[in-house]
């Protein structure tokens, strides 16, 4: 009998998924999505089994989305680690929801109603829509990611001012409290940006335990100083990439915070994107991300 021959694939994104849940003990882990390469390296604070970060990727059916989040829930110990996995079950419910600012009302309303207004967690919300090659954030409290573009090899902050972000408009914006960490004020509003990236393009995410590095003057290394210590790193997998940094850290005359510390970096790998209308991909970014509208500007 002959062998079967081989079946092969006709649309290389069908039916792949891959979901990633992390958080409060150490672990490291590399993953791939459509477009992406992307890095986690986590370690609880020093002397200490579990801790208040948690992170998640995520990334199923079509490939057109790949959703990563980062918190930090704060304080330390068994009871913020119990905290974060409620949390990160409130993120698992809404992981569908596709506008990020809505996520993120979501996630604050549970995190309040399971921390009952005692505790508060950073988040910062990303999803990659692999055919438009765009990235979406929502900030909530947390360090801005840095981001390095491949033809200026340069590490800056990623924010509503860097220039090639998609932002609403100052007259558009909702009134109100806005982009404050989970917890802190059940009302809170957020807003979104996004950015296109490219091949070779980076974009690091980080708890403050990197940024909050201090300096013997009393200094603290900040999210431009760290941009600066990413610009004299070099850069392998997960666990070599944040134990480098940390390196360079020390190195610059800064002792790392006695604090969780976890890092995810993500590296546009050139992977073609799905084959998809113009038009279909214009529709979608509009009517799920808010991307084009009339109250969205370039910065």
């Amino acid at each position: 009998m002959q062998p079967k021959p081989q079946q092969i694939d006709p649309d290389p994104y069908q039916l792949k998924c891959l979901e990633v849940w992390g958080g409060s003990s150490s672990a490291d882990h590399n993953a791939s999505v459509p477009g992406l390469d992307i890095s986690v390296s986590s370690r609880p604070i020093e002397g200490s089994e579990s801790g208040g970060d948690i992170y998640l990727i995520s990334s199923c059916s079509s490939g057109w989305i790949s959703r990563i989040l980062l918190a930090d829930v704060s304080g330390h110990g068994s009871a913020v680690s119990d905290l974060s996995s409620q949390l990160r079950n409130a993120m698992h419910k809404s992981i569908n929801t596709v506008d990020q600012s809505k996520l993120a009302r979501s996630l604050n309303k549970s995190f309040d109603q399971i921390s009952s207004g005692s505790k508060f967690a950073t988040a910062l919300l990303m999803t990659y829509y692999a055919p438009s090659g765009h990235l979406i954030l929502v900030n909530a409290g947390h360090p801005p990611p840095l981001i390095c573009r491949a033809q200026t090899n340069q590490w800056i902050p990623l924010n509503k001012q860097t220039p090639g972000v998609l932002r609403e408009t100052t007259s558009e914006v909702r009134i109100g409290i806005k982009n404050l960490p989970l917890g802190v004020i059940g009302s809170t509003q957020y807003e979104q940006i996004a950015i296109k990236i490219n091949e070779g393009d980076r974009i690091c995410a980080y708890t403050d335990a990197f940024s909050e590095a201090q300096h013997d003057n009393g200094s603290l290394l900040g999210s431009t100083g760290l941009a600066e210590t990413l610009n004299n790193t070099e850069f392998g997998n997960a666990s070599e990439n944040a134990s480098s940094v940390l390196t360079e850290i020390r190195s610059r005359g800064y002792k790392p915070a006695d604090d969780d510390h976890t890092m995810l970096m993500l590296h546009h790998n050139g992977q073609s994107s799905p084959n998809i209308k113009i038009e279909t991909v214009s529709n979608f970014i509009k009517n799920s991300f808010g991307l084009g509208h009339r109250d969205t500007v370039l910065s």
